[in-house]
């Protein structure tokens, strides 16, 4: 069992990034950058699958139009959906058998799914391939997370935390552009293959330049039940958030979906409490500060992922853009998150996570705001959507990647890849949840989305989002990263 020392983790975190490997300080930070570099490509790949597939959705709704805009959007949830279910016990498998070995190996999977899913012949098979990529984002996301809070020195972790999060938003900027123009040229099957060439080199590289680490003291078994248990019920509730979309929130499918959610996440919650090998040590949720960043994560996630996978449909339906167009007309709010996130990191290291990520919460709530009440069928992209856009990226740019380094500051070292699994879990849960909710509000293809007020209604839950996110953090996130021992006494989970 994995023991929770609550009371030294900075002095225990200083050490961390000799990993008792015997590198001198200059091959040190050699290893550091290309750490960051290698692990920042994952993010990107995971990154760039989101933005990439929201400007090819009009195209796959043209090649399938059997298929209902609410089966589609399964195209989104399942692979957010499958990475949940999978992601704690990545995050283990990552601390018991090295962070390397499974970042390499789910690299090779989501290769394998991109494939899979380029090369479908019907949306079963896609479906069906990007939940062959969730397994691989799965091992990714949390592996990547670990290699670098292992290999990063203490003093420079949040600056990497930065440019890691900054990587998600270049994906984010070049992905609607890059997705339009693989759309025009080639067709939407290249939204994915584009995948396949960059993890093929970063599987190169990775085998080369990255260090082993693993923790001696990982359990050996863990409860592998629990956590897709939690994801079959995190996905009944995505189910019956897209059903009320189409049947009305009391219609008996939707209230049946959302009764077995319920159930099975109580039932996850309640094996992680009382099995003698949880994945997730309990001890982390007695954390203030993992906790409290958590609950941030999931609900600047649900308002990010509710804009961005419906923009450049806005753009296509409501303004009639062509797919390039509103590739273009989206890219500047990623370009701005990638912009931001580095900086921020630097910011979040001299004046605390607490007021830095309110700020960027308020930003992008600010941005929400911007389009609910100025955006219409008639207004002008440079006078009305482009300042919003550009509002929203600098506060996702400043959100996403610091709401995951306040969370993990008070993460006891050999508790990172399990912890990394955790936020990235919530992360991809409340992006599963913002899309689900975002495709209701909106409209299916049985009903026309051409209307804005229906974007507007969708803007202003995100705005919702993000006012939540601001209140929680601003209020019961510390002012400093330090452990309230009050709330975790210190026991072993």
């Amino acid at each position: 069992m994995t023991s929770f020392d609550t009371h030294t983790p900075r002095v225990v975190e200083a050490n961390l990034a000799v990993g008792g490997d015997g590198l001198d300080r200059a091959n040190q930070r050699t290893s550091s950058a290309f750490t960051v570099l290698l692990s920042s490509v994952a993010v990107f790949l995971i990154a760039l699958e989101i933005t990439i597939i929201s400007v090819a959705l009009p195209e796959i709704e043209a090649a399938f139009p059997a298929s209902s805009r609410a089966t589609l959007s399964w195209i989104f949830t399942a692979y957010n959906v499958g990475v949940a279910s999978l992601m704690l016990i990545a995050g283990w498998l990552a601390e018991r058998d090295g962070r390397k070995r499974i970042f390499l190996a789910g690299m090779a999977v989501f290769c394998l799914g991109s494939i899979v899913t380029g090369l479908a012949p019907g949306v079963a098979v896609l479906i069906g391939g990007r939940v062959v990529q969730s397994v691989g984002g799965a091992m990714l996301l949390p592996a990547s997370l670990a290699l670098i809070l292992h290999g990063v020195e203490a003093e420079k972790r949040d600056a990497a935390i930065g440019i890691w999060g900054a990587m998600a938003g270049l994906a984010a900027a070049v992905g609607p552009t890059l997705g339009a123009l693989l759309v025009e040229a080639a067709g939407w099957r290249w939204v994915f293959l584009i995948n396949v060439p960059i993890a093929v080199v970063a599987l190169i590289l990775g085998a080369r330049l990255l260090n082993e680490s693993r923790n001696p003291q990982a359990q050996r078994t863990a409860d592998l039940i629990g956590p897709p248990i939690g994801a079959a019920g995190i996905a009944a509730l995505v189910f019956a958030i897209v059903a009320a979309g189409v049947r009305g929130i009391t219609a008996p499918a939707v209230v049946v979906s959302a009764a077995v959610g319920v159930v099975l996440l109580g039932v996850f919650v309640s094996r992680t409490h009382r099995h003698r090998s949880p994945i997730f040590p309990p001890g982390l949720a007695r954390l203030r500060t993992y906790r409290v960043g958590a609950i941030g994560t999931l609900l600047f996630g649900a308002g990010f992922a509710g804009w961005l996978v419906l923009a450049p449909t806005f753009l296509v339906e409501v303004w009639g853009y062509s797919i390039v167009q509103a590739g273009f007309g989206v890219a500047p709010a990623p370009l701005a998150m990638a912009a931001t996130a580095g900086p921020a990191g630097e910011l979040c290291a001299r004046f605390g996570y607490r007021w830095i990520v309110t700020i960027g919460a308020s930003c992008s709530l600010l941005a929400a705001l911007l389009w609910t009440l100025t955006v219409s069928e008639s207004s002008g992209y440079a006078s009305t959507f482009l300042p919003g856009a550009i509002l929203f990226g600098i506060g996702v740019g400043i959100g996403f990647p610091m709401l995951t380094a306040a969370s993990m500051s008070d993460v006891p070292p050999n508790s990172f890849a399990v912890g990394a699994a955790g936020n990235t879990t919530v992360r991809q849960v409340a992006m599963a949840i913002g899309i689900s909710i975002a495709v209701s509000v909106v409209g299916t293809a049985d009903a026309t989305t051409g209307d804005v007020l229906a974007f507007r209604r969708s803007w202003l839950v995100c705005a919702v989002f993000f006012l939540a996110t601001a209140v929680t953090i601003a209020v019961r996130y510390p002012d400093s990263s330090t452990i309230d021992l009050a709330e975790n006494p210190g026991e072993s989970p």
